[in-house]
């Protein structure tokens, strides 16, 4: 069997197009799950903080590998991590001045953010309340 050489230029463009489809999924299926009934409802905020975690988890991996300077950035995954990861890292950099001159705290920010949310969608709403509620 051959590998192909594929093009990054054609690769971006996949990842784009899959962004813009998870953005309009975002979108659509809040109101999908409420049409629905509580029990997607329910079943779609533990999803969504099951992402979270995993997100963090992605995250953390960032941060920490972040430490090391001779590391490689441009070779797969640690190209996909840091497409993943950096927009979501970058809305918080430069709100905290960096302590000492290097180290930078901002992403512990960005941590607990997705850590309450998560947090919040986890426990949610019992299933018994969430019948009352509609």
């Amino acid at each position: 069997m051959q590998v192909q050489e594929r093009d990054p230029a054609v690769i971006n463009s996949g990842i784009k197009q899959s962004v813009r489809h998870f953005h309009m999924l975002g979108v659509i299926a809040p109101f999908a799950a409420a049409s629905s009934g509580a029990n997607t409802f329910l079943l779609l905020t533990k999803a969504m903080a099951k992402f979270l975690k995993i997100y963090l988890l992605l995250l953390f991996l960032r941060v920490l590998l972040s430490w090391f300077p001779a590391f490689n950035w441009e070779r797969q995954p640690w190209l996909a991590l840091r497409q993943m990861t950096d927009p979501y890292l970058n809305l918080y950099r430069g709100l905290v001045p960096p302590l000492l001159g290097t180290i930078d705290f901002t992403p512990l920010l960005g941590f607990f953010i997705l850590q309450y949310l998560s947090g919040v969608l986890e426990s949610g709403a019992s299933e018994d309340e969430l019948d009352e509620w509609w």
